[in-house]
Parts: structure tokens; sequence; C-alpha cells
């Protein structure tokens, strides 16, 4: 048997028998420093307090507290990076040196410690600070458990997560008063993602049970500003069933909504214990009311809604709080939703279709429905929306092909961190926020 003999074009000194090799301890974060006597932390400059006798520092690991000579923070700006030596005495930890490695301007644009949220254009514009914040920070945190709860549900329960499109000759059309953005690739127009409903059934089509975790970008009209619960840019979850009803979607729904939110409490607890402490496991199923009922609810507030519209912004956030827990609203009118809803035969005029309604004014989190699959249907839907068959031209195609009968809804990733979180407005809720009738700067 031949022998393998492998030369090295450098040498490497070997550590020799009693040899202890010097190793550099890494720094510390500001969490660790609470298990030390000493320590060496490189962290922004959060705070300084008026007497100069006490410094708060952060890092991704959270903000503390220091005890420092004032001598030692003489000239020292908030969010200037620093290298700081330190120890721990009677149970207090003290900074003895401080180095200066980054000093930032004596005026910021916002104060990190309490960002503007009330001011979403200048929230937006100066999200890059906003996203230092400690409140967003466990925000954040919090979000991507979120996100990595729903994941672990769906993928148990045998879905397939697929990379979404970002482009598509067509997409969506029912915006409820947003516009389309887009862009030429090869000459040819295109639109940037508003939704996946179309390519979710065709992918249904071939594995069965599958979702997209997909940015969406729509020109919202400013006034949706006033809701604080619309961006022109944000995430979907966007989940399709294969041969299922409408029944199975929404029974889905309401568990991955219940173990999404226990999940988060497991792994959150403290975060949530401080930014929204009455946030509560729902229990299921949900109540479910038709469109009808919910029409003849909000005429009895006194809201101005249109029978086979849409509800307003406005009326929904109004049926929202009102509610003390999630509802289910199913059959909206035919003329009221996209091309894409199965009709029920049974209730002519309606959709097989539901929306959730998150409850103390939260909203709409849920859309969803079973899918018209039939390509005469189709194009009949199209016109009567008052669009051209021609600009679906690939998802026609595929439909003369044949579409599995399918079911399928989007959950809304920012607000239903919106929700859990216990947010004001929707822009806080992601990092880089594209917010209505704002032009973005980030």
């Amino acid at each position: 048997m031949a022998t393998l003999s492998i030369k090295f074009k450098y040498a490497f000194p070997l550590v020799k028998a009693g040899m202890v090799m010097k190793v550099r301890e890494k720094g510390l974060t500001i969490k660790e420093t609470e298990s030390k006597e000493s320590f060496e932390i490189m962290a922004w400059v959060h705070d300084l307090m008026p007497d100069k006798r006490t410094i708060v520092l952060r890092d991704p690991t959270g903000i503390k507290e220091f005890l420092v000579d004032p001598s030692v923070v003489k000239g020292l700006t908030r969010e200037s990076l620093v290298k700081a030596k330190g120890y721990v005495h009677s149970g207090e930890s003290v900074i003895k040196d401080i180095k200066v490695i980054i000093k930032a301007p004596p005026k910021l644009p916002i104060d990190v410690r309490n960002p503007p949220a009330d001011d979403p254009e200048r929230f937006s514009k100066y999200s890059y600070l906003v996203i230092r914040s400690p409140k967003y920070m466990k925000v954040l945190k919090i979000q991507q458990w979120i996100l990595y709860g729903i994941r672990d549900f769906l993928i148990s329960k045998g879905f397939i997560e697929l990379l979404p499109p970002i482009i598509s000759p067509c997409s969506d059309p029912g915006l409820r008063g947003a516009k389309k953005l887009r862009t030429k690739l090869y000459g040819k127009e295109y639109e940037l993602m508003s939704s996946l409903i179309m390519f979710k059934q065709a992918a249904a089509s071939a594995l069965g049970k599958i979702f997209f975790v997909g940015r969406n970008v729509r020109e919202e009209p400013p006034e949706h500003l006033s809701t604080g619960r619309h961006l022109c840019e944000f995430t979907q979850i966007d989940v399709e069933l294969a041969f299922a009803k409408i029944d199975d979607a929404m029974r889905l729904c309401e568990d991955l909504l219940k173990y999404t939110i226990g999940f988060v409490w497991d792994k959150c607890r403290s975060e949530l214990e401080e930014l929204n402490p009455s946030l509560e496991i729902p229990r299921i199923p949900f109540k479910v009311l038709t469109y009808d009922e919910a029409f003849q609810i909000l005429k009895e507030m006194g809201e101005k809604v249109v029978y086979g519209k849409e509800f307003p912004q406005d009326s929904e956030t109004k049926l929202a709080t009102s509610l003390g827990e999630p509802i289910w609203i199913i059959k909206y009118p035919i003329e009221s939703r996209g091309f894409y809803y199965m009709p029920d035969q049974e209730d002519p005029g309606k959709n097989r279709d539901f929306n959730l309604i998150l409850p103390k004014g939260y909203g709409e989190v849920i859309d969803g429905g079973e899918r018209e699959y039939r390509y005469e249907k189709i194009v009949e839907r199209i016109k009567l929306m008052g669009e051209d068959p021609d600009h679906y031209g690939w998802f026609l195609d595929l439909a003369k092909i044949g579409i599995a009968p399918s079911c399928g809804f989007g959950i809304g990733l920012e607000r239903l961190t919106r929700y859990i979180a216990g947010l004001k407005y929707i822009w806080e809720a992601v990092p880089f926020p594209k917010v209505p009738g704002v032009a973005p700067t980030p």
C-alpha cells in the first residue's frame, strides 16, 4: 500500500513539553462583568449622569451603570465608543480607566435613550441610531424569536420553506389603495413583489405544503400613516396548503399563533415582562364573525362603512379596540377582494376567505382563504376587477395546465411583532422602516 507524503511550504513552531502558550483573553461583554472581579470591555457611552460619578455603558448584551471618577469621563460624549477597564468592589462595578476609540459629536440628531416614535419621519430617517436604543434592541430580539417560532411550527408540520422572488411581471392587484413599484430588466417592465399569492399556488401544486418569508414593497397612501400599522416595505410569512379547505387553514393559524406566542414567552420572558406584561397566550378556537355581522357592529358603532367594500382602516381599528380576544372575520363580498379567492357556493356573492383581527386596536394580522384555481373563473374575476388578463400571462398559462385547489394565508411579521411587544406604532417593529408618505433616507 502506498503512503501519502505531504510537505508543507511553511514550517510552524511546535509546542514543546512543559511550554505554556500565552493566550490573549478576549474582551468581556457587559453581561459578563457581573461575574468578574476585574474586567475590560468595549462599549458605547449610553448616558452620563449629571454628577459625573456614574456612567452608563451599552453593548449588544445590554446596558449597565458603572461608578467612575469624574476626571475619567471629562470630555466624553454620549454614543462614543470606549474601551473601559475596571473592577468590582463591594458589589459595585467601578471603572478606573477609559480609552476613547471613537468620539461622537456632542449634538446628536436624536436621543438614542428615547427615540421619537411619535415622529415617524425623524424616527425612520435616523433609524440607524434608533436601532441602538435598548428598547428596540429588545424588540428586534423578540422579533427574531417570533420568526424562529413560526418557522419551527410550520416545519414541524411538514411545510417546506422556499426562497421568494423579488420581481415579477405581475403581482397581487388587491392592495387596498396602495400602488405597486416598478422597475425594468432587459428592457421589460417588472413589478417589485407586493404579494406572493400566485407564486404560492404554483409552489403548493408542486410541494403540497409550503411557505415563504418574503419582503413586500408597496407605495401606501400617505393617509395610511395615521393608522400606525402600515409600512411601505414589510415582511410577510406566506403559507399555502394544497387540497386544503378554509377550516384547515384557520385551525392551522390558531395553533401557529398559540405556539408562537408561548414560544416567545419562553425565549424572551424578561423582555416581554418589561414591554408587554399583559400579553396572554390566546385561547383557541377564536370566535368567528361574518363580514355581514362585522358590518352591522360597525354601523351600530356609528362608523361610515360601505357594504361590499373593505372596512376603512380606522373602522377596522375601532372594531379591534372593542374586542378582548382575536376574532375571525369570514365571507367578504366578492367585489371587495382580489381575483384569487374561491366563491362560496352556499352564500352567493361571498368568498371563502378570512381575516384575523387582533384585539386592543391592533387590527388585521392574517389574511387568507381558499384559492380560485379554475382558468375560466380566474379570467372572469380578473375582468371583474377591471384588470387586463394579458398582464397575468404566466399565471394564466399555468392555470390552463392545472393548479391544485389550495388554501393559504399571509401573516404580517411586523404587525405580529407590534402586538406581541405591545408597541404603539408598526415602525417600531422593524430595523429600518419605510413609512407611508415619507421618502426613505436609509
